[in-house]
């Protein structure tokens, strides 16, 4: 690595993330204040079965406005698997078990300014129970279920924009459609 870090302050804590001020070294020489979002990583879960798969529709603050996305979650128990941080996730937002489970791999959503990593699952084998949101917007989400062409349709026409979402869809596709 030709960069060297010579110094870290932290400008401020929140329920989910610290950002920090990261001073970097570059090869010449010179150094170059960078701000860094820290973050404990996520997990995100696409329920595909039968050639259909399963959405939430819920608000988003950052954009301010509703999102069509798969379930998905921090990593916020320590040393628990992605896995099982995944079937948290998909029991808590949709009420939902499956006896299939596949890496999609992860992704780094944001690298220029956050080090968030997410897990990516295909989960089937769907069994549908009783949702058990946790937070308020999760409360007033809304399940939609469409097929897998439809989604891919809808990442095309701008209805799904989320990164996760539409890395999820075209990597299972890829693979399985």
């Amino acid at each position: 690595m030709k960069f060297t870090q010579t110094g870290v302050t932290t400008l401020g804590t929140g329920v989910l993330v610290r950002l920090e001020r990261v001073i970097l070294q570059a090869p010449d020489g010179t150094t170059h204040p960078r701000d860094v979002l820290r973050h404990p990583g996520g997990v995100a879960v696409l329920p595909v079965d039968g050639g259909q798969v399963w959405l939430i529709k819920q608000f988003r603050v950052a954009v301010n406005r509703d999102l069509l996305e798969i379930p998905a979650g921090k990593r916020d128990v320590g040393g628990e698997p992605p896995v099982e941080t995944a079937r948290r996730e998909l029991y808590e937002e949709m009420g939902m078990t499956a006896t299939d489970w596949v890496s999609l791999g992860t992704l780094e959503p944001s690298p220029g300014y956050t080090d968030e990593v997410i897990h990516l699952f295909a989960a089937s084998g769907i069994v549908a129970e009783a949702r058990r949101p946790d937070g308020v917007e999760e409360v007033e989400a809304e399940m939609v279920v469409m097929t897998v062409d439809h989604a891919m349709a809808a990442i095309d026409t701008g209805s799904i924009t989320d990164a996760k979402t539409q890395i999820a869809l075209m990597k299972w596709s890829r693979r399985y459609a």
